[in-house]
């Protein structure tokens, strides 16, 4: 998670005023975990960050801000996923037709989510 990302898990969590083991008990977590993720110290899995994003009643990309994707970073990373030679045509294809379809239903949410598996792809 990057500094920015940090931030704003504290932010929502004090936006709710709660404390870091009054979350914990909501995640049924332990308060430790709540604050490496605060400290950046470790980073939370799918399913956590989903629970999370209901306690403070945003979507996963307000929680992560995953829509600030400039054009430019857009473009470069469209071009590494491109040219990658570790992911196969037809993976590339599929993900293509993904991101295709979830900007045909108007899907943004999902548009990012599966453009976040292209940013994996290319690490």
């Amino acid at each position: 998670m990057d500094y920015t990302i940090i931030e704003k898990l504290k932010e929502l969590r004090k936006n709710k005023k709660i404390t870091q083991e009054q979350l914990a008990e909501k995640l049924d977590i332990s308060r430790s975990k709540v604050s490496s993720w605060e400290t950046n110290r470790r980073d939370m899995s799918i399913t956590e960050a989903i629970k999370l994003a209901n306690i403070y009643e945003v979507s996963l990309d307000n929680l992560f801000e995953i829509n600030k994707i400039t054009e430019e970073e857009y473009v470069k990373i469209s071009d590494k996923f491109l040219k990658s030679k570790n992911i196969t045509l037809e993976e590339k294809v599929k993900i293509i037709e993904s991101l295709r379809d979830s900007l045909k239903q108007n899907n943004i949410n999902e548009f990012y989510e599966n453009f976040k598996m292209i940013q994996n792809a290319t690490k």
